[in-house]
């Protein structure tokens, strides 16, 4: 079959399920091949590492400097819900607590969590404390069998809930240990 596609003749071929393609421009028919691999991931055939998706024109070499890494001072352990069993690093400073994936501690499949930082574990290496605080609109985060209307000190050992997420907090920093040169 021929048809006229922007001023030139263009051979239409029929495949074996009946889709018209050009077959000029596509070897099998493009519309078996889209439905063949959909939900898969796109697989060309070449490992990834070899391929470029850098255009060299257009990227000019950027030079990435490591700032310095915040050490871990602690870590949660999930004791209640769907992530029992996981721990979570603590590290130097803010610790946002949440589902999002940009967080420090994310519990991603508590769905009784936010997506945004529900609460925050806080470091504070010039007396080795550890500060507990709910966001504003969140009433559901429990320290020691109260809830959490201001920022509370936390210790070693104790309980912590979160939505439905019982998380154990074990301080690594401490009296006897700190990261202070």
């Amino acid at each position: 079959m021929l048809r006229k596609e922007g001023g030139h003749v263009v051979r239409m071929v029929k495949c074996f399920k009946g889709h018209m393609y050009n077959s000029e421009k596509f070897s099998s028919c493009p519309q078996c091949a889209a439905l063949e691999t959909e939900g898969k991931p796109f697989n060309s055939g070449v490992p990834q590492e070899d391929i470029d998706t850098e255009d060299p024109v257009t990227v000019k070499r950027q030079v990435y400097e490591i700032v310095g890494r915040r050490k871990v001072v602690g870590c949660l352990i999930c004791v209640e819900g769907v992530m029992k069993g996981e721990g979570f690093f603590l590290v130097e400073g803010d610790n946002d607590i949440g589902r999002g994936a940009n967080l420090e501690v994310v519990l991603s499949k508590e769905t009784t969590v936010s997506r945004k930082a529900h609460a925050c574990i806080s470091y504070n290496p010039e007396d080795n404390s550890y500060i507990l605080s709910a966001a504003k609109d969140k009433k559901d985060v429990i320290y020691d069998g109260n809830q959490v209307y201001e920022p509370v000190k936390i210790k070693d050992g104790t309980m912590l809930l979160i939505g439905q997420c019982g998380l154990r907090f074990v301080a690594f920093c401490n009296d006897e240990f700190s990261w202070k040169e």
